[in-house]
């Protein structure tokens, strides 16, 4: 299994969605979009974007991804910016 570094773009309108893993709103563009970034583990990159196609209550058509990026072994997503929350489960 591999880790990767995920971003999406989502709005209201494609409903809620729920990951376990780590994941944060990282910015808004003009059109109500809210970027997301997420770490999942996953065997492949097309895998790792079914992780998060599956999160939604319904799952969305045509979803963007902004990027798809494949992490060493030992990266772990957390920092300043991204701080780790008790419900994140990550190894």
């Amino acid at each position: 299994m591999n880790r990767y570094w995920l971003s999406w773009w989502t709005a209201p309108a494609l409903g809620s969605f729920e990951l376990h893993r780590p994941w944060w709103f990282s910015g808004l563009r003009g059109d109500d979009q809210r970027s997301v970034c997420a770490a999942v583990i996953a065997d492949s990159e097309e895998a790792a974007r079914e992780v998060i196609l599956a999160s939604y209550d319904t799952r969305p058509a045509g979803l963007e991804f902004r990027f798809v990026e494949q992490k060493s072994a030992g990266w772990a997503p957390f920092g300043g910016r991204f701080p780790q929350h008790d419900w994140m489960q990550w190894p």
